[in-house]
């Protein structure tokens, strides 16, 4: 049986439920083999991150810890030097995995919605799926994804059992995701002292907290 392996990466700045949300997704519909998380170390589209590195990773541990799969945390992003590109951690995890490993990259739909300002994005099909489920307000069809985006996407739209035991390059667009939560909008209100306990797991709330992050 092919083995495969689901990623998620992102700033996790801070980790919260729609991340977590936009994995257990993936876990329960594609049945994965192990999750790879990856937090970015330099992305270039991101302003400076809050967080450091190190209290990232263990919010990523904190929040991902109850769940009942396999979980591993990848610092390739957060060690490599320079700006952080998907293409290049792609690339990396194709050469640890093998050839022939299923990688499903998941993405939710805001990103979706820019994923023509990425670096050599057609690429990304070389080396992995594209998984994305829809999010509220942001609707993926035709009308709200770049021409290219769109066109790459119902070229390459395939199932998730054929995802599953392939190593690259389809699409898969799923529904039924209604979480709507935003770092953007979660870090203000840590900033104000409000513990936005509707978006962010209680224990790594708490772990912001005891650390005193996203203060001014």
């Amino acid at each position: 049986m092919t083995r495969c392996v689901a990623i998620l990466g992102g700033s996790f700045d801070p980790i919260h439920n729609g991340h977590i949300a936009l994995a257990v997704y993936f876990v329960e519909h594609l049945k994965p083999d192990e999750l790879r998380i990856i937090p970015a170390g330099n992305p270039w589209q991101k302003e400076m991150k809050l967080a450091s590195a190190e209290h990232r990773i263990e919010m990523l541990r904190l929040a991902f810890a109850p769940l009942p799969f396999s979980v591993t945390i990848d610092r390739q992003e957060i060690d490599r030097q320079g700006a952080t590109y998907t293409i290049d951690t792609l690339k990396q995890l194709r050469s640890e995995l093998g050839s022939q490993t299923s990688m499903a990259f998941l993405l939710g739909a805001d990103q979706l919605q820019q994923l023509d300002t990425w670096k050599d994005w057609p690429e990304l099909f070389h080396y992995a799926h594209l998984c994305v489920a829809t999010r509220p307000g942001y609707p993926i069809d035709r009308t709200t994804l770049p021409p290219d985006v769109a066109q790459a996407f119902a070229m390459r739209t395939a199932g998730l059992a054929q995802i599953r035991t392939t190593p690259c390059g389809y699409a898969f667009i799923g529904s039924g995701l209604a979480v709507d939560v935003s770092a953007t909008d979660i870090r203000p209100k840590l900033q104000r002292g409000e513990k936005p306990v509707a978006q962010v797991p209680a224990v790594v709330l708490d772990y912001i907290e005891q650390f005193h992050l996203y203060k001014d």
